[in-house]
């Protein structure tokens, strides 16, 4: 997506090369058995969006405006005011009338990515180690390729050091331009002819926000369908 932020190209990518190499390394560390799959948290479902009073990517969406600390932000009522996630120095929240943060989901974000961790720090070069390494590294690959799937679903912001660092929209946010989540990229292409739109169906789409240095509109295709959007630095 942005800087700090986790693309799904990459973590398509990555997703698929850390699975391959738990699967080499577990195999190596038990011949002749089955390799144990590499479990997943589940994905949260999309939910009621909350209504947004102004359009996407101008200024930021709702109340949420780009530069917005998480405090002020909080304030504004837009979000929840507990976190959904909060691994990896940053909170991410829902919307006001999103998702309700998952305990369970939250303390297996934490165990895998203590895992990683443990495993960046492992000084065990044996095969049962680097096994054990290996399916850590999956697992929190997996784990950030569920959560941001989840993130863009559902909508919401993203802060790091008490700042905002990303929103995504719910399936009510639309640009000023009128596209939204389901709106067609030949759409997409005739809203922004001209005014910096660059990327492609496989990559996505960025669109640069006037007035805000860095930050940038990322649009998600599929099949020629904008899926996700979401705006950042």
């Amino acid at each position: 997506m942005f800087d700090g932020e986790i693309s799904l190209k990459t973590t398509r990518a990555c997703a698929a090369v850390a699975a391959l190499a738990a699967t080499a390394a577990l195999a190596a560390c038990n011949p002749g058995t089955d390799t144990p799959a590499v479990s997943s948290p589940p994905v949260s479902s999309p939910s009621a969006s909350v209504a947004a009073p102004s359009y996407f990517g101008s200024d930021g969406y709702g109340k949420l405006t780009i530069g917005m600390s998480e405090k002020d932000a909080l304030a504004t009522g837009d979000l929840r005011t507990d976190p959904v996630s909060t691994v990896l120095d940053k909170n991410v929240y829902s919307f006001a009338d999103g998702p309700e943060p998952d305990a369970k989901q939250m303390a297996f974000d934490e165990k895998i990515e203590k895992a990683v961790e443990a495993a960046d720090k492992s000084t065990d070069t044996s095969a049962a180690g680097s096994a054990k390494a290996a399916k850590a590294y999956a697992d929190s690959t997996q784990r950030l390729y569920d959560r941001l799937i989840a993130y863009l679903t559902d909508g919401g912001a993203s802060f790091t050091k008490g700042k905002l660092v990303s929103i995504a929209a719910d399936k009510d946010a639309e640009t000023e331009a009128g596209i939204k989540r389901g709106s067609k990229v030949a759409e997409l292409k005739t809203a922004y002819d001209g005014k910096g739109l660059t990327g492609n169906d496989k990559d996505g789409y960025e669109l640069p926000i006037t007035g805000h240095n860095g930050w940038r509109i990322r649009f998600e295709a599929d099949k020629g369908t904008i899926k996700y959007m979401s705006l950042g630095k």
